[in-house]
């Protein structure tokens, strides 16, 4: 960040750096393609920690979404995006060797009235820990709330098309089947 602009390295659509970074605004309002993190929490009873994102977000305000999300900042590596979106979102610190990829998706919406075009190559993280949601602290404008659901809640939230979830289906369908493996 720079004078309070957050600076985002741009990509491909196939995920190569161009060597250029845009203020995040810029990114989003012509839908250059960036990359992002996603991180689950699951805990030793097959919960996942789901956040409710602020009302005051340009992108899907009030919907339930992944544990815990954010951009790459120019010249970051994905891991220490992931470690720093728990610690800012949730204040929740932890060490990059308790994140594990476990796969990259692509995402693309395009939001209220067309002014919002997103195209994202999101690497996505699992960290298997038991946490209190009562011990995190959220991040104001960022979170509104948080909970834990079952695998199964989730599931369920994906095959009907739950519309209070950011419709990230292809990402939690990929998520729900790397659990169905390793679970």
């Amino acid at each position: 960040m720079t004078s309070g602009i957050e600076y985002i390295d741009t990509i491909t659509p196939d995920g190569r750096l161009t060597g250029e970074s845009r203020p995040r605004d810029e990114i989003h309002k012509n839908g250059i393609w960036h990359r992002s993190v996603h991180i689950w929490i699951l805990n030793n009873k097959e919960e996942l920690l789901i956040q409710r994102r602020s009302l005051e977000k340009e992108s899907h305000p009030g919907l339930w979404d992944v544990s815990c999300a954010g951009h790459i900042g120019s010249g970051d590596l994905s891991l220490q995006a992931a470690v720093r979106e728990l610690k800012e979102e949730l204040g929740l610190t932890v060490r990059p060797g308790e994140l594990k990829r476990i796969f990259s998706v692509e995402s693309h919406f395009v939001l209220n009235n067309g002014t919002y075009k997103d195209n994202e190559l999101v690497d996505v993280y699992l960290l298997r820990k038991n946490i209190s949601i009562q011990t995190l602290r959220l991040q104001p404008g960022e979170v509104e709330s948080v909970k834990m659901i079952s695998v199964g809640a989730l599931r369920n939230a994906v095959l009907t098309r739950d519309s209070s979830f950011v419709p990230h289906w292809n990402a939690y369908e990929n998520l729900l089947d790397y659990l169905d493996k390793s679970i």
